[in-house]
């Protein structure tokens, strides 16, 4: 009784407390200790830089400013992961949630916050979409769990055994339902996109919705309104959707530190090479992992003939990453440094560059990967 009067009461003062033009979030939550700081983060596909920052302090946190468009906010433990999403606006917003920790695939906090929120109708709306999306992972739970034997089973089978079970009746019936239900989900999350594509809820739907955009999507914001496309969401799509930079042109100039806090520049790093491969990846992302022969071996080829690698991890765990460095064994500089990621505008890992000493892109990510990368090295070093 006690919490729900205090829920209220919070509530009543945000409401009264607050301009036209300015936000207030007030939060009850449970499950942090006092001086546990927490972040208000823009949702996007990127990194953004934080609303604001503040701590817990008997079981409250507040957060104020403003906002020139509702945008979708993310409350979080600094540096860690997990978040209770709202949409802010402006006016008095109260959250109440409760929040469990653990750690993460990485060994970074993990935080699970159960929440509600008064005082903004648009997180209502929003939680709305939420809903219609999660019915979608339920049914591909349902799925999975359905042919969860068919999975065991070619998990456990190679080469031709697994080709002649992938012919089986079971297995092609595990992968019509798959493609039956990733034609659903794209039917039925276009169709909640494109019945708002008048509006800031059409590129935002389309963030919350898909983890990245490629030029496929192009299509999706190009029936996007004129009020759509100029919303912040709309923005941050088109520039992912038509990013700047690419083959021919340059990549940012960064500077980065070493473990030691020793700060190069790229020109310092590509001195008396030719090309350079930039390589972007994380110690848990298996597809880097992977990568990581096919780079070894190129390098080997042509390391006396002027070829360089710039290895970068956007881990959050330093002791993660250091463990992958002695597992890998690289031969070439390494750095850990979210911040140059976020210049090279890097949505996700693997992100792979391959350029020359001026900084000029030559192949990027699928074509500077693999046999493709194998065959421009072999190319330009013919």
């Amino acid at each position: 009784m006690m919490k729900r009067l205090l829920f209220a009461f919070f509530a009543l003062i945000a409401c009264l407390g607050i301009s036209a033009q300015k936000y207030t979030v007030n939060g009850i939550v449970e499950g942090l200790p006092d001086g546990t700081v927490l972040q208000l983060i823009p949702m996007s596909h990127g990194k953004e830089t934080p609303l604001g920052e503040t701590t817990v302090q008997g079981g409250k946190f507040k957060f104020t400013g403003s906002v020139k468009e509702p945008i979708c906010g993310h409350v979080m433990v600094k540096d860690s992961y997990g978040y209770c999403s709202f949409m802010l606006e402006n006016r008095g917003i109260v959250v109440n949630a409760k929040v469990t920790k653990s750690k993460a695939h990485d060994g970074v906090d993990l935080y699970n916050w159960k929440s509600t929120v008064l005082g903004s109708p648009l997180t209502d709306k929003y939680n709305g979409f939420v809903a219609e999306r999660n019915k979608l992972d339920d049914l591909y739970m349902a799925n999975h769990e359905k042919f969860k034997g068919v999975h065991e089973k070619a998990s456990k089978l190679k080469d031709e055994e697994l080709a002649a079970y992938k012919k089986s009746d079971e297995y092609l019936a595990m992968e019509k339902a798959d493609g039956d239900f990733f034609q659903t989900a794209e039917k039925v999350l276009n169709g909640l996109i494109l019945d708002n594509k008048d509006s800031f809820w059409g590129p935002l739907l389309a963030h919350q919705f898909m983890n990245y955009f490629t030029p496929g999507q192009r299509n999706l914001y190009n029936q996007f309104s004129d009020a759509a496309k100029n919303s912040w969401y709309g923005k941050k799509m088109k520039e992912e959707l038509w990013p700047a930079g690419g083959v021919g042109e340059k990549i940012p100039a960064f500077t980065i530190k070493d473990e030691a806090g020793k700060a190069y520049t790229f020109q310092q790093l590509a001195k008396g090479k030719k090309y350079v491969i930039i390589d972007f990846w994380a110690s848990w992302c298996a597809p880097c992992r992977k990568e990581i022969p096919n780079v070894k071996k190129q390098y080997e080829l042509y390391k006396d003939k002027g070829l360089e690698v710039i290895s970068i991890s956007i881990d959050r765990n330093a002791a993660q990453w250091k463990k992958a460095l002695e597992e890998e064994q690289l031969k070439w500089p390494n750095f850990l440094s979210n911040k140059v990621a976020d210049q090279f505008k890097v949505k996700a890992v693997p992100t792979m560059y391959l350029v020359d000493t001026k900084g000029v892109i030559l192949a990027e990510n699928d074509d500077a990967r693999g046999e493709k990368l194998a065959a421009k090295l072999a190319e330009l070093f013919k």
